[in-house]
């Protein structure tokens, strides 16, 4: 299998397919590493998919190409295989977990269990245990040189065919085992960036879909915070985080009622803010915000201020238009029953050629002519009216006798 991703729940997924995978062909499970870390619970979820497969009385290899990277997370994962053969120009390490927000406590916390963790890696499959711990404790990252001659990795090699050979596998039938689809979706929803600024977005599609009504925008705003909740679900993102992000929501929405911006631009930096937190308390290694998420962060904050600046414009352009109908104009206006009107419940009454909730206080039957009497609350009030007789065209002849003088 080729790990070519980031630690997430994708990967231990994808890992956990190939591990039962061998475990059914009873084959031995490589993997060609090249990962700069990622979640902590993921890293100890592939470390369990490992273990099983050496249950099994099976082995599993991994080879990191030139230059590539175990990084973080990534070493402990090497580290609980059977042998690491890595090539020139590739590392190890550092292996220090990562904390957003956490206090000093929380992080020796975890960095003490890290190093009993790496501890009992390396002493299960015979690598250097100080050099190990190096990685954690200090921090440390070793070239595939210095790692081969402290014993931290079993060995140097260049090419994919003759870390076949050093393992046994030379000549023996391989089956590659890509990643799935449907793994590849949940690493991508696991990035807290990509949640908290698909929430972020689908709240503005809600507003949009305000001023642009079309079933598309709709769609798309349910598609996307549904799935920005579902990848916080799955990195079990901090719950201030998400707070935030729903009144960030709120104050974005609001803006459409109040229209001077204000709610808009605090909605809008208190939803960048929720992202950033979405990390908060989620064990990395190494952390998930570096300078290419704040650049994105930042220019999609930048994108939706700009793009709420253009709506305030279109609502008050909107507001400043005149009404199609004034509702005033059309008292004693007369029109028809669209519906039979009942004292005492609403009907429809057609009037100006637009349909109306009206209220009567005597029965008027469906197509009656009826008179407006009054506007309020969005509702008119009506009465039967007497229809006006059509005046006679000139040319036809009168419908009453001539009379004898």
């Amino acid at each position: 299998m080729t790990f070519n991703v980031q630690v997430d729940p994708g990967s231990a997924d994808y890992v956990q397919r190939a591990s039962q995978e061998a475990i059914a062909e009873n084959k031995d499970l490589v993997i060609i590493m090249n990962t700069p870390g990622g979640l902590l619970d993921s890293m100890l979820s592939i470390v369990g998919s490992i273990t099983d497969v050496q249950s099994h009385g099976l082995a599993v290899y991994t080879f990191v190409p030139p230059a590539a990277i175990a990084a973080s997370a990534g070493s402990y994962i090497a580290l609980a295989t059977n042998a690491i053969y890595m090539s020139n120009k590739s590392f190890i390490g550092p292996s220090t977990p990562y904390i957003i927000g956490g206090d000093p406590g929380q992080v020796q916390h975890v960095k003490n269990a890290m190093i009993k963790e790496i501890t009992f890696l390396a002493m299960a499959n015979g690598y250097n245990v100080s050099a190990a711990v190096d990685m954690v404790a200090n921090n440390t990252a070793y070239t595939a040189v210095d790692a081969a001659s402290v014993g931290l990795i079993t060995g140097l090699i260049e090419t994919y065919s003759g870390f076949l050979s050093k393992v046994g596998l030379s000549g023996v039938p391989l089956t590659d085992f890509s990643e799935p689809l449907y793994d590849r979706f949940l690493s991508f929803v696991s990035d807290p960036t990509v949640d908290g600024l698909f929430i972020l977005i689908g709240i503005i599609a809600l507003v949009l879909d305000l001023f642009h009504r079309t079933l598309f925008l709709s769609v798309v705003a349910v598609i996307f915070i549904a799935l920005g909740f579902l990848g916080a679900q799955l990195i079990q993102a901090s719950v201030v985080g998400i707070l935030i992000l729903i009144i960030a929501a709120a104050l974005v929405i609001l803006e459409v009622k109040a229209g001077h911006g204000f709610f808009a631009i605090t909605g809008i930096a208190l939803g960048i803010a929720g992202t950033y937190l979405l990390a908060y308390n989620v064990q990395y290694s190494p952390s998930p915000y570096g300078v290419v998420q704040y650049v994105i962060l930042g220019a999609t904050g930048a994108v939706l201020v700009v793009a709420f600046l253009y709506l305030t414009r279109i609502r008050h352009a909107l507001m400043a238009q005149p009404k199609l109908i004034d509702p005033g104009r059309i008292v004693n206006m007369t029109g028809r029953a669209s519906t039979d009107l009942v004292p005492g419940k609403d009907g429809v009454a057609n009037v100006g050629a637009e349909d109306w909730t009206a209220v009567s206080d005597q029965f008027i039957p469906k197509g009656s002519v009826v008179r407006v009497m009054a506007v309020a609350d969005g509702k008119i009030q009506v009465t039967a009216a007497t229809p006006e007789p059509e005046p006679t065209k000139s040319g036809e002849p009168s419908s009453t006798p001539p009379t004898t003088p």
